[in-house]
C-alpha cells in the first residue's frame, strides 16, 4: 500500500478528505499509524476563519504552504522507523508535535517551543488527520504496557494544562481558579487537583460546564458569581493562582480580578482581540502574569502521559465523541455538538 487518506485545509471552509502518498521517514523520523487524533479548538478555527497559523506562503522551518493535514492531538503505533531510529515497529507512541528549527537561543537551551522559527505537525507542516505521520523519533513517547488509545488521545492537550501549571510555580495548598472550563480548563483542574491544590474555581458562563465541572469535584461559578466564590475560600484575599483559558478579552480581566496581590494569572486562551488590563490593580498588587503555551516531549509530554495512565487525569469524565476520519468534517469541524469537550476522530484500528 502507498497510499493513504487524509483530510487536508486547502481554505476557510475547504477541508477535504483526500487520497494522498504515504510519506516516507527520513533519518530520525519515524512513520506513525495514527489510530485515533482529537480536533482541537485551533483546527476548527482554521476551518471556520482560517488561514489563522496555517501557512499560505512557505513556512520559514517546514517550508510548507496549505493544503496540509491537521491534526495534532494524536496517538498512533510506530510503523517503520527511518534510517538511526531504534523505536521498534509495533510500539505505541503519543509524539510531541513541536518543531524547533535546533539552532536558535532558545532550541539551544532545550526550549524549542519558543523558537522564533517554530512549527507544529497539524498546523504548519502534516498532522495526524490521516492515517499515517511522520514525526521527529526522539519526540515520540512511548505509551505505557496497557494504556488505552482513548486515554492517551488526551496527552497533547494535557501537555499544554502541565505546561501551564508549572509556569504558575508549586500550587500545594493553593485555592486556584480556572477561568473556562471547556476541556482544557478541565485538564488544568485536574493537574491543579493532583497537584495538592487546596481547591479549584472552574469560572464558565454555561450551567452545563459548571455541572460538568463540579461532577469532576470542582467548585463551579459563574463569571459573576466567581469572586464571591474565591472570597469565600480565601478569607476574602483572592485566588492564589488564576489560569485563563477561555480565550476572550473578557475573560482576561475577570482572571486578573479574581487572583490575589502577589499572585500568579496565567494566561492559555488565544484571541486575536486585545484585552483590557487594569495596570494600576497590576502594578499595586504586584501581580505576576505569565503567558503559557505548547509543551515539550521530555517535561510536558512525558508527565501528561504518566498523570492520565495513571489515572490522575480522569478522561472518562469529559464529554467526547468518536467519529470516523470520514465524518470528521461535518461532525467534528462544522458542527460540533454544544454538549461534547472533545471530538475523537477514530483513524485506523491498531489490531488490524
Amino acid at each position: 500500500m502507498t497510499r493513504m487518506a487524509a483530510l487536508r485545509w486547502y481554505g476557510r471552509g475547504d477541508v477535504r478528505l483526500v487520497e494522498t502518498e504515504i510519506p516516507n521517514p527520513g533519518p530520525g523520523e519515524v512513520l506513525i499509524a495514527v489510530t485515533l487524533c482529537g480536533i482541537c479548538g485551533s483546527d476548527v478555527e482554521e476551518y471556520r476563519a482560517g488561514p489563522i497559523v496555517v501557512p499560505v506562503t512557505p513556512h520559514p522551518l517546514t517550508g510548507r504552504t496549505a493544503p496540509l493535514t491537521l491534526g495534532h492531538e494524536v496517538v498512533g503505533v510506530v510503523a517503520r522507523p527511518g534510517p538511526g531510529v531504534e523505536l521498534a515497529p509495533g510500539t505505541p507512541v503519543v509524539p510531541d508535535v513541536v518543531l524547533g528549527c535546533g539552532r536558535c537561543w532558545w532550541c539551544a537551551r532545550g526550549d524549542y517551543p519558543l523558537c522564533e522559527r517554530g512549527a507544529a505537525l497539524g498546523l504548519q507542516d502534516d498532522g495526524g488527520l490521516a492515517e499515517y505521520l511522520v514525526a521527529p523519533a526522539d519526540r515520540c513517547v512511548p505509551l505505557p504496557e496497557g494504556m488505552p488509545a482513548e486515554v492517551a488521545v488526551f496527552a497533547e492537550p494535557a501537555a499544554v494544562a502541565v505546561r501551564a501549571l508549572d509556569k504558575a510555580g508549586d500550587v500545594s495548598g493553593a485555592v486556584v481558579a480556572v477561568v473556562g472550563s471547556g476541556a482544557i480548563g478541565l485538564l488544568v483542574a485536574q493537574v491543579a487537583a493532583c497537584r495538592g491544590a487546596a481547591a479549584v474555581v472552574a469560572v464558565d458562563p454555561d450551567p452545563g460546564r459548571r455541572a460538568l465541572a463540579a461532577s469532576c469535584g470542582f467548585a463551579g461559578a459563574a463569571p459573576g458569581a466567581a469572586a464571591d466564590a474565591v472570597r469565600e475560600l480565601t478569607g476574602g484575599r483572592g485566588a492564589d493562582v488564576v489560569v485563563e483559558s477561555a480565550g476572550a478579552p473578557a475573560a482576561v480581566a475577570d482572571a486578573l480580578s479574581l487572583c490575589r496581590r502577589g499572585g500568579t494569572t496565567v494566561l492559555l486562551g488565544v484571541t486575536p482581540e486585545p484585552a483590557v488590563l487594569s495596570t494600576l490593580d497590576v502594578v499595586l498588587g504586584e501581580k505576576r502574569i505569565v503567558g503559557s503555551a505548547s509543551h515539550r516531549w521530555d517535561t510536558d509530554v512525558r508527565a501528561a502521559v504518566a498523570l492520565l495512565h495513571a489515572g490522575h487525569i480522569r478522561v472518562d469524565r469529559l464529554p467526547v465523541q468518536t467519529v470516523p476520519l470520514p465524518d470528521a468534517v461535518r461532525r467534528g469541524l462544522a458542527n460540533p455538538p454544544r454538549d461534547v469537550l472533545k471530538t475523537i476522530v477514530a483513524v485506523t484500528d491498531p489490531s488490524a
